[in-house]
Parts: C-alpha cells; structure tokens; sequence
C-alpha cells in the first residue's frame, strides 16, 4: 500500500471532520469512502450515457420557432389569449 502525505487548506479540513464526525469514520476510512464513491459515480457514467448528461454543463434543448427569442413576448401573450380568452 502507497502511503500519501497530503495537507488540506482550512476549508477542506473541516469538511472532512465534518464527514468523520457524521460516519463516524477515522481519517483514512472517509478519505477511503469517498474516493470510492466518486469511483463509482465515474464507473456509471461511462455506462450510462444520461448519467454523463446530468453530470455535464448542458442545460437543455427543445423544438421550437426559430425566432422564439425575438418575437417571445408576441408568442407568450398568443399563448395566454388561447388560454384564457374564451369569449
């Protein structure tokens, strides 16, 4: 077994007593556990192609007017006049 010497800046210091005290975990099991967990989460997107998706920074898309943008607000009252005006 490899034997790492790391220091952690405040934040992440009490981030993991924060853990340890939460797990009731010595030092190495939560480094342990979360090193596994986050091994996990890599192991799954690679094959799970909507896991990936959710872990990227993609927002979304959708079918719509090429013009949405410019005439939105045209669009959006359309909308409301087709669903609340029933004379």
């Amino acid at each position: 077994m490899k034997n790492f010497d790391i220091q952690l800046n405040e934040e992440y210091a009490q981030k993991l007593a924060y853990i340890q005290q939460e797990a009731d975990q010595d030092t190495v099991e939560a480094i342990k556990s979360s090193i596994e967990l986050r091994y996990q989460q890599l192991q799954q997107q690679k094959t799970d192609p909507l896991a990936k998706l959710k872990q990227s920074k993609f927002i979304g898309c959708f079918k719509g007017e090429t013009d949405l943008a410019a005439n939105s607000e045209a669009i959006v009252r359309s909308l409301m006049q087709e669903k609340y005006d029933h004379r």
